[in-house]
């Protein structure tokens, strides 16, 4: 038997424990529709919960809420070890050398450590990345790409709404986003 046939079965007798109790009011004593009440909240909840609906519900608002901590974490840990590859691949050690040399400096083979480049001034800000597509700061990659493809669609200069200058600056918000 399975977890949902269980929450049916109990919504049935909460549901049938309800209408007893609001037959008894009815006929013979109006404290029986007082305890109606509970009983058919109950059976509400069970039949919301065997539906899928609670689920849902529960799910919907998790992703509007944003990113757990376990979420951001394991953000932070893809991060730290994208950088740690992009290190590498420069020959550089991240400013974390025996000498503690940071600024500046130049790694093994002469190669720049990738934090020290200065960005360029005509590039799109991580902020306006995020205003542009309608996002705040702690939408995680999955509602930046969600979002970028609704936009895409509508802004796309074959659409309909289609403008070019818009779908140029969204695109270049999502490059940014995406990194």
């Amino acid at each position: 038997m399975t977890n949902r046939t269980i929450v049916v079965g109990l919504a049935g007798a909460f549901v049938g424990m309800t209408a007893l109790l609001v037959i008894g009011g009815i006929v013979l004593h109006p404290i029986a529709l007082a305890l109606a009440l509970p009983f058919g909240a109950v059976s509400y909840f069970l039949w919301y919960h065997a539906t899928g609906r609670l689920h849902d519900q529960a799910r919907r608002s998790a992703e509007a809420a944003g990113p757990t901590e376990r979420q951001r974490a394991r953000q932070r840990a893809r991060a730290e070890a994208n950088r740690e590859r992009a290190y590498r691949a420069a020959g550089t050690d991240g400013g974390r050398g025996a000498t503690g040399r940071r600024a500046g400096a130049r790694g093994p083979g002469g190669a720049r450590d990738p934090r020290d480049r200065a960005p360029t001034a005509d590039r799109m800000t991580e902020r306006e990345a995020y205003e542009t597509l309608g996002l705040d700061r702690t939408a995680d990659s999955e509602a930046v790409r969600r979002r970028y493809r609704e936009r895409a669609k509508r802004l796309h200069p074959d659409g309909e709404d289609g403008d070019e200058e818009d779908f140029k600056e969204l695109n270049e918000a999502y490059e940014v986003l995406k990194g």
